[in-house]
């Protein structure tokens, strides 16, 4: 025994073995966390700190991806003062710094041998004493001791923790007919035009399927952008929709474009099966632009490819991906320039600033406050449970009619979209046919509680599809607007229009001015490509706006887009005389020119 030893052993040579909670060699002795040791004169007590810890209960955090046990840890001091509870992670428990990090400086290990390692120890014998707590840090279906159970903080009998602004979302326990009434007349009460309820509605009541549809491989791939002007209540109507989840108006809404995008990204992997929103796109300045078109573009991506990020352990390993597990609506004020495949993972709904009645808005939100549509979701979820997850089997039927509900529709969107003559993305039949699913399983459950008839649920699913076909003919011009192939031709009009840039008669080749592209006669623009692209990329960049395809991925879609003539070519472009003289040129076509920019 060291002097060290020796001096606290005097002080301490009995301890409170009786009740004790530490496992043998350590007990607790004059409030002191101590090790007994054996002597020729029998066994003493050497006090190791100034306190007894213990753990009070353990924790396992399940985020959906891994599941993290926490100890939470509490006590008391010598002098006899309780410690304050902390919550200590199983990997930090090893080390002590926690003990400084969380309680105050009186708490202190003494000198002796393996001091840390005894206090560890020590602690960890406690544990067969302690609670056991288990916290889900997401919400949506969850199966639990072999039973589906769709997890929101207060609808169950699960303990739930939601980081950050997300406090607001709250699940129901009980539900009356009278919440189902207000359901019903959604789909009547035009408090905001039907073009732009049922689309919001439908993403509503798809977001619980997003389980189901992962695991059939078409979950949801798109992200709901939700136009209108300043003051047009779209805020509003974001936060509406969201009270199916929780209790939430426009002060409280989850997310906005101030917030940093990992925090966002973070967030639409904890948010499973529900809807979320990313309030208030609109850029102000240069900077503001830059910052918030490069978060628009990360969520176009998360939510349009469902793909996390990979990330590393501390040991390097890789961790589970957290990619956006539900459904979200971004608000903006004008649409953003993401290029042609961020906007193809929008649908844009605008909102008419004029259309909104306020009062009958202001009815809505008060029954919202009350819990009306948390309690109609809540019914929803208990149908939904009832009818296809009670076993083995009728999840299995689910999942099979969900699969081929889902290819019939996209095919039939296809179809419809090429009757029409709507020039569409591959991407919009899907986002089409997720559309049709929610709206389906809606007034399936309105029909299953006697609140819809099969007839009127008829002329329902006409007018949404109506609906969308019109949303679908916006966006698929928008797309094509966003087209690298139509943002250049768009960009070489307005320069030579500008006067900035030109073109001379293709017999004119004594003289060509120093901001000459190229030639043309009425069949052609015979331009000098290289020359031309770094134009309109220069054009591009003075106007804030990105075009960073390169000249050979540019002329490549060109020429898949039927612009140019390609016959005797060598990469999109010929040599051709102009005066006598050979330049290679690119061939591309007036007619097709002009049914893009008009003229």
């Amino acid at each position: 025994m060291n002097e060290s030893e020796k001096t606290v052993s005097s002080a301490t040579e009995t301890a409170d073995t009786e009740n004790n909670l530490y496992a043998p060699p350590y007990a607790v002795g004059n409030g002191c966390l101590s090790i007994e040791r054996a002597t020729k004169n029998g066994s003493i007590y050497i006090p190791l700190c100034n306190f007894a810890p213990r753990i009070l209960s353990e924790v396992s955090y399940d985020d959906g991806a891994e599941v993290i046990r926490k100890y939470r840890i509490g006590g008391t001091h010598a002098d006899g003062r309780p410690l304050p509870p902390v919550d200590v992670p199983a990997s930090d428990l090893e080390k002590m710094e926690w003990i400084a990090n969380n309680w105050d400086a009186t708490c202190d290990l003494f000198v002796t041998s393996n001091v840390e390692k005894h206090v560890r120890c020590a602690i960890k014998s406690t544990a067969r004493f302690a609670d056991k707590e288990n916290v889900f840090a997401h919400t949506g279906w969850k199966k639990i001791d072999g039973e589906w159970h769709f997890l929101l903080p207060g609808g169950g009998r699960f303990d739930m923790q939601l980081g950050g602004k997300n406090q607001c979302y709250e699940g129901a326990d009980s539900y009356t007919e009278v919440d189902l009434a207000v359901l019903r007349d959604l789909l009547d009460t035009e408090f905001v035009p039907q073009s732009v309820l049922y689309p919001c509605l439908s993403l509503v009541f798809l977001s619980p399927l997003n389980e189901f549809l992962h695991r059939v491989g078409y979950e949801p791939k798109f992200l709901l952008l939700l136009l209108a002007r300043t003051g047009s209540r779209k805020s509003t109507l974001a936060a509406l929709m969201l009270s199916f989840f929780g209790r939430f108006s426009v002060t409280d809404l989850p997310m906005s474009f101030h917030d940093t995008v990992n925090s966002m990204i973070h967030t639409a992997f904890a948010l499973k099966d529900t809807l979320t929103v990313y309030d208030d796109y609109h850029p102000t300045g240069k900077r503001d632009a830059d910052s918030m078109k490069s978060t628009m573009q990360t969520l176009a991506r998360g939510y349009g490819d469902r793909v996390g990020r990979n990330r590393l352990t501390p040991d390097c390993s890789l961790r589970e991906t957290r990619p956006p597990r539900g459904n979200a609506i971004v608000t903006a004020e004008f649409a953003p320039d993401i290029g042609e495949s961020g906007s193809a993972r929008l649908f844009c709904v605008e909102m008419p600033g004029n259309k909104t009645d306020l009062e009958k808005l202001s009815e809505l939100q008060a029954k919202a406050a009350d819990g009306v549509l948390m309690r109609g979701m809540h019914a929803y979820l208990e149908w939904f449970k009832k009818e296809f997850l009670t076993s083995d089997e009728a999840e299995a039927f689910l999942l099979s009619f969900l699969k081929s509900k889902y290819e019939c529709a996209r095919a039939e969107w296809r179809s419809k979209l090429t009757e029409k003559r709507i020039v569409f993305h591959n991407r919009l039949p899907d986002t089409l046919a997720c559309f049709e699913i929610g709206m389906n399983f809606f007034m399936e459950f309105l029909r299953s509680v006697s609140l819809l008839k099969a007839d009127d649920e008829e002329i329902y699913e006409e007018r949404f599809t109506e609906i969308l076909l019109e949303h679908a003919e916006k966006q698929s011009a928008a797309v094509e607007q966003d087209k690298p192939t139509h943002i250049f031709l768009r960009k070489f009009s307005s320069l030579v229009e500008a006067g900035q840039a030109s073109v001379v008669p293709k017999d004119q080749c004594e003289y060509l001015p120093g901001n000459c592209l190229g030639y043309e006669d009425e069949e052609y623009y015979y331009l000098f490509f290289e020359i031309t692209h770094r134009a309109v990329k220069k054009f591009c960049e003075e106007q804030d706006e990105g075009f960073s395809i390169s000249s050979i991925s540019l002329g490549k879609a060109l020429a898949e887009e039927g612009f140019l003539n390609t016959e005797n070519c060598t990469g999109n472009t010929r040599t051709m005389k102009f005066g006598g003289k050979s330049k290679r040129v690119l061939l591309l076509r007036k007619e097709k020119v002009r049914e893009v920019v008009g003229g």
